[in-house]
């Protein structure tokens, strides 16, 4: 028999309670703005962090009114944006505008994330938990009920990632294509992280385009409320910047404490130690009145921003001690609210920021790498990324000629502070374009050599041009011209230093692109697997590289190598293919090539240098975030110089002192320490072993003496560590 808990006694609920909650639904909701519910309402919950009611913790937030009040179906304004760094609050405006929406004043809302992995995570980290913490308010004894969960629908259909069915208000939580933007009408979309999202949808337009779309048909009713929140990194004519620069444009204003006088609270007001480490910088944050030079320090921030005013289009700041408001003239109408926050007046302590931005300079500084000071100008301080001068202008070919001509070093020997040698071969339709470069601390680079090979020795014995496409027996013609070089050292020709590495690039070939590829593959597995009939020993498969120039301006700088299935041989080593990010390699090369003193980066050059291949390193111009060659000019060195640096990050990432480079590739024991400009004799022209510039190999098949390469049989490799670089 079934047990329905008939002993059991049977509670009835509060007929006072019941009453005054079905009653209570018929009223019209009470008239409270955005700030004041998220004040009611809002409970944070972040381990680690501050926990607990909005607005009572340690961090001021009274300048997030404004911005959230703008959202409110009374207000002046349509459309609002707010650009800012990351940890600034440019979510919780959202966040707390939805809250409102549901309590207060419902309606269906759309949210547009970057990607569905974005909007999983928004809706599990933040949604999700707003919802189960939400309270009904501050006082009374009922203050602690689920004001959010009780107006969720029941059903577990209610409750997904991408819907949420509120009473009088669904949400719904899309990534941008043109279905979605297409299909259902919404007189409130926010629009999270705006300058991420693709500026064309499905050939359709931008998204705040088919937003306003979606939002057509309330528009005549005056019932529509856009929010669009983003780090900038479109440009200051495209993206956030420019919607919030089109609307009221407003900016933070404070008060300094010293001297009273009002300054704009922005990343430029932020002073460090630019001389010291990252930890001296913390040390020494402080943020500085323009007027009387008075240092605030991070004790100072809260009192400081309790003084702030949004000051926009037409309006003044001024001192409180001659306006109470803080601020003169009239905002000009807009139907658009726009707010530029910054990194100073968000969640980050000061000494974080300066500290970041340090470690930031010094990347630049040492690795010419604009990566970390590009993240820091756009999601720690909020603004577009500037660049910052290198000191130079861009360099000219004359400028290249005038440096090679004052060098102290000629070509085919290696000057001092070279502490490893890496060649680098171009693929060509005819030929192979090879140098050789040298690279040492803190990415000083020489040239050491440069030339072609141009022809081999057929089957016939006679000379004949290379035609590494279609001709896969002329690939033999690198081991025994190249990889087998030795170069004497500058002041010091009886010593020798041996190359470490071989980077080539299996493209090109014009139309026989894919046969020029499928002959490296199989030169490459020819290496590693030696030649017992030439005693040729096996290469190990450290002592090659094998490249191919990536063409998506976003990817990281050196993705981990792919494989290709198809050209693997089986029961062999397997074969790796290097894409680099040669548009983000060739801007730091560009910064290094721009330098006109010695020191990190700098690019040297020997005095006999052909002009020609000087030219090539200025053949290419940056348009947008992508390098095109100009017409009709050659760029084989620069993109020689691009693929001996990704050797450099195969193996030692950003390590500036080279520690990886093993003892038996550094220049040997007892050569000058440095050589004087323009001061050194002329050395005998030594030819390295084995080169020939434009002539044939004497062999057919070139041969290496067992244990002339490191790494062959006998005289293992040691040393070699693998990094990748992001």
């Amino acid at each position: 028999m079934l047990d329905f808990g008939q002993d059991q006694q049977l509670a009835f609920a509060d007929p006072v309670d019941l009453v005054a909650r079905i009653y209570g639904e018929l009223r019209f909701p009470e008239v409270v703005s955005i700030s004041e519910a998220a004040r009611r309402h809002r409970v944070l919950n972040n381990p680690g962090a501050y926990s607990g009611p909005w607005g009572e913790g340690p961090h001021f937030v009274g300048h997030f009114d404004r911005p959230m009040d703008c959202l409110a179906k009374e207000s002046a304004y349509r459309e609002v944006g707010v650009m800012g760094p990351s940890q600034v609050g440019k979510s919780e405006i959202g966040n707390n505008w939805q809250l409102h929406t549901v309590v207060y004043d419902p309606t269906d809302l759309l949210f547009i994330g970057i990607d569905r992995v974005q909007i999983e995570a928004y809706v599990k980290k933040e949604f999700d938990k707003m919802v189960e913490l939400a309270q009904a308010g501050r006082e009374g004894g009922d203050r602690q009920r689920p004001v959010l969960l009780e107006r969720m629908l029941p059903g577990a259909s209610s409750d997904t990632l991408s819907h949420k069915r509120f009473r009088g208000a669904e949400f719904f939580f899309y990534w941008p294509t043109g279905g979605r933007l297409r299909a259902l009408p919404f007189s409130r979309i926010r629009i999270d992280d705006l300058d991420e999202i693709p500026t064309d949808i499905s050939d359709q337009g931008g998204v705040l385009s088919l937003a306003r779309g979606r939002m057509g048909s309330f528009a005549a009713y005056g019932q529509t409320m856009l929010y669009a929140n983003s780090s900038p990194k479109l440009g200051a004519r495209a993206g956030i910047e420019a919607f919030v620069g089109g609307g009221t444009a407003e900016r933070l204003w404070v008060d300094c404490l010293m001297c009273g006088a009002p300054f704009a609270l922005y990343g430029d007001r932020l002073d460090f130690d630019r001389l010291g480490t990252p930890r001296d910088a913390a040390a020494s944050a402080s943020v500085v009145c323009p007027g009387c030079g008075g240092a605030h320090l991070q004790r100072d921030k809260r009192a400081m921003l309790q003084s702030f005013r949004w000051v926009g289009k037409g309006e003044t700041a001024v001192s409180r001690r001659d306006e109470p408001a803080g601020k003169v003239g009239e905002l000009e109408e807009n139907i658009r609210a726009g707010f530029f926050f910054d990194g100073l007046f968000g969640f980050r302590p000061w000494s974080e920021i300066a500290q970041l931005g340090r470690e930031a300079e010094i990347k630049l500084e040492f690795e010419q790498d604009e990566t970390d000071i590009k993240a820091w100008d756009q999601t720690i301080i909020g603004r577009n990324y500037r660049q910052r001068a290198a000191g130079d202008a861009p360099v000219s070919e004359d400028e290249l000629v005038l440096r090679a001509q004052a060098s102290p070093y000629v070509l085919r020997e290696v000057p001092p502070g070279a502490i490893v040698l890496i060649a680098s071969i171009d693929q060509q339709g005819n030929r192979f374009e090879v140098s050789v470069w040298g690279f040492g601390l803190h990415f000083r680079a020489w040239l050491i050599d440069r030339f072609a090979l141009v022809a081999t020795i057929g089957d016939d014995g006679r000379q004949r041009p290379l035609a590494p496409a279609r001709r896969p027996e002329d690939w033999s013609v690198i081991h025994g011209q190249v990889m087998g070089l030795t170069y004497p050292m500058a002041g010091a020709p009886h010593l020798r230093m041996k190359l470490f590495n071989t980077i080539v690039d299996t493209g090109g070939g014009g139309t026989a692109e894919g046969a020029a590829t499928d002959n490296a593959f199989a030169w490459w597995h020819s290496m590693v697997a030696g030649d017992v009939a030439s005693g040729r020993a096996p290469l190990p498969a450290t002592a090659i590289t094998l490249v191919k120039g990536g063409n998506n301006p976003k990817a990281r700088t050196l993705p981990p190598p792919t494989k290709d299935v198809k050209r693997q041989i089986k029961g062999a080593p397997e074969a790796e293919l290097y894409v680099p990010n040669v548009n983000r390699i060739k801007g730091v090369l560009d910064r290094r090539l721009n330098r006109k003193d010695d020191g990190p980066g700098f690019i040297g050059f020997p005095r006999d240098v052909d002009r020609r291949h000087l030219a090539e390193l200025r053949a290419e111009t940056k348009v947008g975030e992508i390098w095109q060659r100009e017409q009709h000019r050659n760029n084989e060195t620069w993109d020689l110089y691009v693929y001996a640096y990704t050797v450099v990050l195969r193996f030692g990432g950003g390590d500036a002192n080279f520690a990886w480079v093993p003892e038996w590739a550094r220049p040997p024991r007892g050569g000058p320490e440095r050589l004087a400009g323009g001061e050194v004799a002329q050395l005998p022209r030594q030819e390295p072993v084995g080169a020939a510039r434009g002539e044939p190999d004497p062999q057919p098949t070139a041969r290496l003496a067992p244990g002339r390469l490191a790494g062959a049989a006998g005289r293992p490799r040691r040393g070699i560590r693998m990094v990748s670089s992001g």
